[in-house]
């Protein structure tokens, strides 16, 4: 039996649902286990009974979840894995460049980071949510959402052009302040 995929459209941008997933991950609706669940999911086994609970609570808040697409079920997983190792640190005003600039993430690995796609970026980006969460760093994850879901074509560059102006912004002005 294969699951319907919602044909209805969404009731909120993908961006507003980040925002209530970070919500949901602080909040006491999720026990400590269900959020490990998420922290452990991989690219390979991204399919847990916690990612179902927030996929559906997503789903139901208006998210523009597209239940029975794998392709888009493995960006959430993704998505909320990072997410469950940064519980408390999303923040819309935290450009994702910036942050990771703040953070002191090497340029090596931000190259890597957006140069990476499928499977490899699921694995740059559970590293560099370690790092964020270990650095205790605020960031926008709405746009990691936009670097899953945009990994091919026009609107990729356009993500990935923006994440690095904020990046190499932050940097040049690190340079700067130190000087």
């Amino acid at each position: 039996m294969k699951t319907q995929i919602q044909t209805e459209g969404p009731s909120i941008t993908r961006g507003q649902a980040v925002g209530k997933a970070a919500g949901l991950l602080a909040s006491e609706a999720l026990s400590s286990g269900e959020r490990a669940e998420l922290r452990r999911i991989s690219f390979e086994a991204p399919f847990t009974p916690a990612l179902w609970k927030v996929l559906f609570y997503l789903r139901d808040e208006g998210a523009p979840v597209r239940i029975g697409d794998e392709a888009d079920e493995r960006c959430w997983a993704t998505l909320l894995m990072g997410m469950a190792h940064c519980i408390k640190l999303h923040d819309y005003q935290v450009p994702l460049g910036r942050a990771l600039a703040e953070a002191g993430w090497s340029e090596l690995r931000f190259t890597q980071l957006l140069r990476a796609r499928g499977p490899q970026l699921a694995v740059f980006l559970r590293r560099m949510a370690q790092y964020l969460s270990a650095k205790n760093q605020l960031a926008n994850w709405a746009d990691v959402a936009d670097l899953l879901f945009e990994q091919e074509g026009a609107k990729a560059d356009t993500v990935r052009l923006r994440i690095a102006r904020d990046y190499y912004a932050r940097r040049y002005q690190q340079e700067r302040e130190a000087a």
